[in-house]
């Protein structure tokens, strides 16, 4: 946000802010407006134009459709095809007046068909040379087409597809028109060609069609070169269409420039290799909706004013008490707790007035009872610091008490002492949170032998630990929550063995088990206990925990581990009845680096 914008007052901003909403969109009305204006007129010019095209494509594809009509005709009649084919296989030994006979049935036949159409050329060419025309051939031989550069192509025509050949010059007499629309098609039965049939379009129906329209809009059909085929002017014929290039890639419209004048472009496919082309003069009706804007402009601008000086007038009400507010929050800024704004009313800003003032009343309330709180707190700071006894001078008392025992001869009872001194200083000491696993079997051999030295020798300690596993660091106090669960719970006091064991898991985490073998748990018992694990502990598990070795808990224990290595912690707990606790922990070595 720009400086000058921050440091405007809300009355200034929320002004600021109308007239921007309120001006901004009558100045993009009136673009939006002359965009659709002229977008408008572009659509009523193009949909005229597409209407003009869609009625002459009719015309031309069924043009077209007779020509494929015919060349179908050909190929498949039944009666036709062995006429043609006893043709095909004439020869210098064929009788002449067999010849005749079928190239008369021939042309009979195809009478039948082609009179309907009245302007259709058509040539039946056998692979012999063999022909049968629709027209004279006094002044054209139809052998010739084998001649031509496309006749080529005409073998090439895959299935039943057609070879769309172009304008042709005229070989027909029944016209005096310069140019014939032509095309091919090969006559087939199991793959194999066993004679042509070439259909030329005479074009006057077409330019006649073209003539109807206006000297500045012209229609014409080119090929995929971009050649012209059809045309009112027969001179252009064969020359290519100069706005060939900014045609639209497919069926649709474009606009081009022709002596500083706009024109549509329109294009529609009649065959695959030929396009319908109606060039349109671009006429603009700006003039026509001109009117329609200015009335909408000074509609809006009416609209405008009225609204503008409504709405000053409303925030000028809205926002007086917004500025007390603001005056009364300076005083309490500068120490004057005793300032309220005393704004009321239903609505937002008298809620948030009377809301503000309880606020301050609430405010000065806590900061009373914070000031009684604190001077309490130093009083118990200052008993806790007279109260406080240094822990090396209880360790060294320790040290002191065991020298004495050991002079005397007492080392069982001084190995205790180390022991209790040990175990000690491990807990009062914090500064680690991660110890490696062989300092953690250590205190856990410490904290067994004092079991042991209050209740008798009976619990056997057996460690199983891989030497990969000694150096590796876990959380301080990890196994003996474990090893009181499996004394206080699997052996009930009683004689037994606990069992530590470690090792490198394939995934590369270290695993971790503590098994018993005391008296172990029923199916329903071990379900409950898995089914109360996996519900994570609320706010007074947390609160439990406490400095003594026994007030943590199973459950702790494992959600200290989620919250260190997060998914890449799993345990499992098994037991039976008779047949002991086994619990394995698996995590990653590093503490505290892969949760």
């Amino acid at each position: 946000m720009p400086g000058w914008l921050r440091r405007l007052s809300l009355r200034n901003k929320l002004v600021l802010t109308i007239l921007i909403c309120l001006v901004l969109p009558s100045v993009v009305s009136m673009n939006v407006s002359s965009l659709f204006t002229r977008d408008a007129v572009r659509t009523q010019v193009t949909d005229s134009s597409r209407e003009s095209m869609r009625i002459v494509s009719q015309i031309v594809n069924a043009q077209i459709k007779n020509m494929i009509y015919v060349m179908n005709f050909i190929q498949f009649d039944e009666e036709l095809q062995p006429s043609i084919r006893e043709l095909g296989r004439a020869n210098e030994t064929t009788d002449k007046g067999d010849v005749l006979q079928y190239k008369q049935t021939i042309a009979k036949r195809m009478s039948t068909v082609i009179d309907s159409f009245g302007n259709l050329s058509v040539t039946v060419l056998l692979p012999n040379k063999e022909y049968v025309a629709s027209y004279t051939t006094f002044a054209f031989n139809p052998t010739d087409f084998m001649k031509k550069s496309w006749f080529s192509a005409v073998e090439q025509v895959s299935g039943y597809n057609v070879l769309w050949i172009g304008a042709e010059p005229n070989y027909s007499e029944s016209t005096n028109q310069p140019y014939l629309l032509s095309a091919a098609k090969p006559l087939r039965k199991n793959d194999i060609t066993y004679g042509y049939v070439i259909v030329g379009l005479e074009l006057r129906l077409l330019q006649d069609l073209f003539n109807q329209y206006q000297n500045n809009e012209s229609m014409v059909i080119i090929d995929e070169q971009g050649r012209i085929l059809v045309d009112k002017d027969s001179t252009t014929i064969g020359t290519k269409f100069p706005y060939y290039d900014q045609l639209p890639k497919e069926d649709g419209s474009s606009f081009v420039k022709v002596a500083g004048e706009d024109y549509i472009l329109l294009s529609s496919h009649v065959t695959p290799e030929w396009q319908l082309v109606n060039m349109s003069p671009y006429k603009t009706a700006a003039q026509k909706i001109e009117s329609f804007r200015k009335t909408d402009f000074l509609i809006q601008l009416f609209f405008l004013v009225l609204f503008a000086v409504t709405l000053l007038y409303m925030v000028r009400t809205l926002t007086k008490p917004i500025a007390r507010l603001v005056q009364t929050v300076v005083r309490i800024e500068s120490g004057q707790l005793g300032e309220r704004s005393n704004i009321t009313g239903v609505d937002e800003v008298g809620r948030l007035g009377y809301v503000f003032d309880r606020m301050i009343d609430r405010i000065e309330l806590m900061l009373e009872e914070n000031r009684r709180e604190q001077e309490l707190k130093r009083m118990a700071e200052l008993a806790m610091l007279q109260a406080q006894i240094n822990p090396h001078f209880l360790f060294n008392v320790l040290n002191s008490i065991r020298l004495k025992i050991m002079m005397k001869g007492d080392s069982e009872n001084a190995e205790l002492i180390s022991s209790l001194s040990s175990l000690l200083r491990m807990t009062i000491n914090r500064n680690n949170e991660y110890i490696p696993l062989h300092e953690e079997i250590e205190i856990i051999e410490h904290y067994v032998r004092l079991l042991n030295s209050r209740h008798g020798d009976r619990v056997n300690l057996r460690i199983s630990a891989a030497s990969d596993t000694l150096l590796i660091e876990i959380p301080r106090f990890l196994l003996q929550p474990l090893i009181e669960n499996a004394y206080i719970h699997g052996l009930k006091s009683k004689p037994g063995e606990i069992t530590i064991a470690s090792r490198i898991c394939e995934d590369g985490r270290l695993q971790l088990e503590v098994r018993d073998s005391g008296v172990g748990m029923t199916t329903e018992r071990l379900e409950e206990l898995r089914t109360h694990l996996v519900t994570r502990p609320t706010k007074h598990h947390h609160a439990s925990r406490s400095p003594s070795l026994s007030g943590i808990g199973l459950q702790n224990v494992l959600e200290r581990l989620r919250i260190i290595y997060g998914h890449r912690f799993d345990y499992e707990i098994a037991s039976g009845p008779d047949q002991g606790t086994q619990i394995v922990l698996r995590f990653p070595q590093q503490a505290g680096k892969e949760g």
